[in-house]
Parts: structure tokens; sequence; C-alpha cells
């Protein structure tokens, strides 16, 4: 099988992922939605209990059961379950797509280097300008020219997932705040935008805070599926005889 049909499975199997992914953040957003109808509707008093269905052999001695009432469920899944919903589904997506761009370039090395071993191609796999993005690009140079019916670039693309990968890091390490050093590296990447890439990234924070939603769940489905779809043919061109 040649690289480019090795590519394309590799990015239908990212599609997939990330496809069942939101799939799942979709059923899930749907439920609280549901839900939230549901307790507004209740007028007699309701509560719920998050250990009454823990089998009694995995309960502690000392568990604490926390119980919701209608007002604390209202609020649960109207925003603070929304908010977890779109923390996973941003987390997951970014690994996602960090794991297929591994992939996309273990398999050029692997066609390209064909006397090293399996372990050797491990050890060169990394990010950066000796990896990727900078030496899959140099591997595959017709990946760097090519654009997409409305003019983006792969730069264009790995601007905008250097920075979701900068939110990602901050919601992640620092539960959502900002240090200096993501903010720097976002500003950088910014001024390289054009406003339309600006506005779409500028979604995800606030100052110095992360912010995440429903909207940005939706805006970075968007975004993944475009950008597979720009790997899918920028690949292709890349690799025709």
């Amino acid at each position: 099988m040649g690289l480019h049909d090795e590519a394309k499975n590799i990015l239908y199997n990212g599609f997939e992922e990330i496809m069942d992914n939101y799939n799942q953040t979709a059923l899930l957003l749907n439920s609280c939605e549901k839900a939230v109808t549901y307790y507004h509707s209740k007028t007699s008093r309701v509560a719920v209990d998050t250990t009454a269905n823990i089998p009694s052999e995995f309960k502690l001695e000392s568990d604490i059961g926390t119980v919701f009432a209608k007002k604390q469920l209202i609020e649960q899944y109207e925003r603070r379950l929304a908010l977890k919903l779109a923390k996973d589904y941003l987390v997951t997506t970014i690994a996602t797509l960090d794991g297929l761009m591994e992939e996309l370039y273990e398999l050029v090395l692997t066609h390209q280097e064909p006397d090293k071993t399996e372990e050797q191609i491990k050890r060169m796999i990394r990010w950066g300008e000796t990896g990727v993005p900078g030496d899959l690009i140099n591997r595959l140079p017709l990946l760097e020219t090519h654009s997409n019916p409305k003019g983006f670039m792969l730069e264009d693309f790995f601007n905008t997932y250097e920075h979701l990968r900068q939110i990602r890091h901050a919601t992640v390490h620092t539960k959502g705040q900002l240090r200096k050093r993501h903010l720097s590296k976002m500003q950088s990447l910014e001024e390289k935008m054009n406003e339309k890439q600006r506005e779409s990234v500028q979604q995800f924070y606030a100052e110095d805070k992360v912010v995440l939603s429903s909207l940005t769940t939706f805006v970075l489905r968007h975004w993944c599926l475009t950008f597979i779809s720009f790997l899918t043919v920028a690949i292709r061109e890349a690799t025709e005889e």
C-alpha cells in the first residue's frame, strides 16, 4: 500500500474518532437539555443522591453522599455539566489530532527512511521544527503550498491548531488559567491570522481565562473536520507521482 493510501486510512480513522466523540458529546448535551426541562417542570420536591446507585460492596464506610435538590440539579445540568462536556470535548479532540499528526509523521518517516528500525523511527517523533510540523513539511513540501478553496494554507491551520493546544494545556494543567507563556504564544499566533481566524480562536478565552461552552464545541468540530479534509487533499497532492 502506498503512502497516500495509508495516510488516507489514518485520516479517515481520525475523522471517525472525532465524529464519534462529537456525537457522544451532542447526545449528552441533549440529555442535559432534557433534564433541565424535566426538573423545571417538577412541582413536587425532588432530590438525587449521587451515591444511591453505587453497589454496597463499592461504598466506603465513611461515604458522604451528595444530594442535589431541584434548584441544584438545574444548575448542574444547565451550566456545570455543559461546561464539563465542553472541556472533555476539547481535551479529547486535541489529543486525537495530536495522535493523528504523529501517525502521519511516523508513516512518512517509515516510507522515506526504510533502513531505520521501528524503535529508531519512534525516537524521531516529536513536536517542533525538527518533527511535527516542521520536518513533516520539509519531507512533503507540497503540503506547504497547498490551499483550500477558501485560500487557507497549512500554516493557517497550524496557527489555529497551536493556539488550541495552548487552550488545551491551560485547561488541563492550570485549571483554565492562561499563564504569561500561554498568552504570549497565543498573541504571536493571532498576529499571523486574518480577522476571521482571530475571531474564531478568541471565542475560547477572555483576558487570562479559558472560556468553554457548547459554542466552542461546535466551533472546534467545524475546524477539525475542515482541517482533516484539507490534509486529505494536500497529502494526496504531495504524494502523487
